[in-house]
């Protein structure tokens, strides 16, 4: 907004969610465009403001699916488009960061961080210099990865029993992935009104889909005889070469000229487990594992799945009764094949698949426990050696995860959190909500909330101005108020308001961020003050740098009297030159007052691994942008966070200057010039005492902190 002087721009493309989708939306100029491709909030039915729409303003989503869905043949258009301008430069790859194939679990906790930008790649061999069609190229190196299945679409693949309720649900999802020919055998053929069903969808739906256009046949010859099974692969031939089995046809494809990709046996855990009255069955099934063992011997693809209960389809759909799987749930009809996707790609002969009941109780202390402890592993870190101040964000926990914590807490406490709240969750409250005490995390959320508030209140503009008014008294000596550490007056707003004078607030304006010492910024203030107020007492109220410059006024007798808000030995202004990160620390006091103390506490980590000075200030203006969100007025942050900075800097340099020339003959000359202002200086001081030592401690650190002699 600020790069367009607040117009906006005409068509954002947005894939962002959340805040950062509310704040995109904000940046559409008048009769622009919103085209958003993420998906997220409209799976999620966000709410969108009408009002904006006023301004002629268009939003687009954008559904890839459904284009695909009307339209097959916009995939290979799409795609060759992209190829041929890859080469001229119009279609550029997105910026990304990448890591080696060794660092997936670095790689995925960055992302959870949310910092990134593109995308996150992994690198599984280094780029080859000459890129000829005909050379080779080195293997990439065994990694541990979880392995996609696909079927070629020119082979065939055969499925005997295919009209059954397994083989019925097995072919749509081969379909899905890639598979275009199928086989299906039946002794009977199709028969009821589901198999009819199926077959037609697969021959007239498809048919209006090209991308899913397939063959289906279905054979009726019996693949008990050799005579029968050299049928079906005639068949099988005529459509292509054959691809896979999913049955027992091991002797006569072992005679073909290629290799069969999948050779699949569905048995039981009947045959592993053994159930009573099944003998026949778990023989049977045990015979199709030892065809699938010596196909694996014999270098042959052979896999043998050990199926428990399954619920949608067989003897289990329909019927709670299981039997002797008493400690068995049935299984899915899509969790099997998802399991099949896996199982294609080992080299096991014979595996299992199965669900087991869950018979931990369900009361939500031990809920609430079993979550932690399953969060403890997912992030692979030992609570008892984890400090107890690194947040969930820093850790990198999984939005699965992320997502079960925030539905906890609302569920169980009624506490309504974003997923950044649950990312700023520290390791040690986690540990008290793990012991079932609440209190900690509850009021880190408060305190969320309660910052939130505050800084949404608060405007991050440098006044163009020199002095804004701060109530409509026009009447009597006015009050100027020095300018607060964080350019803003809004601590100051509600207490003009109960004054019956003028209230004149003194702007720190751009001109004066070339002022580089403390005396300069007296010198500036004392002028304007001569040209605001001429002929008139006036008096000032000031705290931190301001502070000095209203004792300064007062010494002059250029202020009649002088209010300052001692502060300055809570900021933590030690004896010595500070560093870059003591001055970050004290601004970050400043700027995340009410916060979490853990929130500064992760800045300040943060912070100590940037290279400099703008990056660390820029890493602070991020965070709480992330922190506050939509409604936040900061568009000169940065710049006020580096003012900020040089204030500090200025009165630290300040204090060790005037300290080294603080001798006993200047403290004679001050007590002398302070004898005549008694009763002309107020210090407040925040704070709590429980003693009078307390209190003189207190008044002789201040006196110390502002140069001020000592009461004889």
């Amino acid at each position: 907004m600020e790069a367009t002087d607040g117009r906006g721009v005409d068509i954002v493309l947005n894939s962002l969610s959340g805040d950062k989708l509310d704040a995109s939306y904000e940046c559409v100029a008048n009769s622009g465009r919103f085209v958003e491709i993420g998906r997220y909030d409209m799976f999620q039915n966000k709410k969108l403001g009408m009002f904006d729409f006023l301004r002629n303003i268009q939003f687009i989503g954008i559904g890839i699916d459904i284009v695909i869905t009307n339209d097959m043949d916009f995939i290979p258009e799409f795609y060759d488009w992209v190829h041929k301008n890859s080469k001229n430069g119009c279609v550029k790859p997105i910026t990304y960061t990448t890591f080696n194939v060794n660092e997936y679990d670095k790689a995925f906790r960055y992302m959870l961080t949310g910092k990134h930008m593109g995308k996150i790649v992994f690198k599984l061999r280094d780029e080859e210099v000459t890129r000829g069609p005909h050379k080779l190229i080195k293997c990439a190196p065994n990694v541990i990865a979880t392995v996609k299945t696909f079927f070629d679409p020119n082979k065939v693949y055969i499925i005997t029993g295919g009209l059954g309720g397994f083989g019925l649900e097995l072919m749509p999802w081969m379909l899905y992935y890639g598979a275009r020919k199928f086989v299906v055998t039946s002794r009977s053929g199709i028969k009821t009104d589901y198999q009819r069903w199926v077959y037609n969808r697969a021959k007239s739906f498809y048919e209006e889909l090209a991308y899913f256009k397939c063959d289906y046949v279905v054979s009726t010859v019996d693949c008990l005889t050799i005579e029968g099974t050299q049928q079906l692969l005639k068949e099988a031939q005529r459509l292509g070469p054959i691809g896979g089995i999913f049955a027992n046809l091991d002797q006569l494809t072992r005679k073909l000229d290629y290799n069969l990709d999948y050779f699949v046996v569905f048995s039981s855990m009947a045959c592993g487990k053994g159930n009573g009255g099944q003998s026949n069955y778990s023989f049977g099934n045990s015979m199709c594992e030892r065809i699938c063992e010596q196909r694996r011997n014999d270098g042959l693809h052979g896999l043998a799945i050990q199926y428990g209960p399954v619920g949608d389809v067989g003897v289990f759909e329909g019927t709670e009764q299981m039997f002797q799987f008493a400690s068995l749930k049935k299984q899915r009809i899509n969790s099997c094949c998802d399991v099949l996707d896996k199982l294609l790609t080992i080299k096991q002969p014979i595996v299992t698949s199965y669900v087991k009941v869950d018979q931990t109780k369900s009361d939500s202390g031990s809920r609430q426990m079993r979550l932690i402890k399953e969060l403890w592993r997912a992030l692979g870190i030992d609570p008892d050696n984890t400090p107890n101040h690194l947040t969930l964000g820093e850790i990198g926990i999984e939005s699965m995860f992320a997502v079960e914590l925030q539905q906890e807490l609302e569920r169980e406490w009624n506490m309504k959190v974003t997923l950044n709240q649950v990312k700023s969750i520290t390791i040690g409250m986690l540990k008290d909500f793990e012991a079932g005490r609440i209190g900690e995390i509850k009021k880190h959320l408060d305190d969320i909330k309660r910052a939130k508030a505050n800084l949404l209140k608060m405007k991050f503009l440098i006044p163009t101005e020199t002095h804004t008014r701060l109530n409509n008294v026009e009447q009597g000596a006015p009050i100027y108020v020095l300018p607060p550490l964080e350019v803003s007056y809004l601590a100051f707003e509600e207490l003009a308001q109960k004054v019956d004078r003028p209230v004149i607030a003194l702007n720190w304006s751009r001109e004066m961020s070339k002022l580089t010492t403390l005396k300069e910024v007296y010198e500036y203030y004392e002028k304007l003050l001569k040209s605001l107020s001429p002929n008139v007492k006036f008096e000032v109220l000031g705290y931190f740098d301001g502070a000095i410059i209203c004792t300064k006024l007062l010494r002059k007798q250029l202020a009649y009297k002088a209010v300052i808000v001692d502060i300055i030995s809570e900021a933590r202004l030690r004896e010595d030159r500070l560093t870059d990160d003591d001055v970050l620390d004290i601004l970050l006091i400043f700027i995340t007052k009410g916060m979490p103390g853990s929130f500064r506490d992760k800045i300040m980590r943060e912070i100590k691994k940037e290279p400099n000075l703008n990056a660390k200030v820029r890493l602070i203006v991020n965070q709480i942008v992330d922190f506050v969100g939509k409604g936040l007025v900061a568009p000169d942050m940065e710049e006020i966070f580096h003012i900020m900075f040089a204030r500090i800097r200025m009165l630290s340099e300040y204090r060790m200057n005037t300290k080294e020339k603080f001798a006993n003959r200047l403290k004679l000359a001050i007590r002398r010039k302070w004898a005549k202002k008694t009763g002309k200086l107020v210090v407040i001081k925040p704070f709590q005492s429980d003693s009078v030592d307390d209190m003189d401690d207190i008044l002789e650190k201040a006196r110390n902190t502002y140069f001020l002699p000592a009461n004889d």
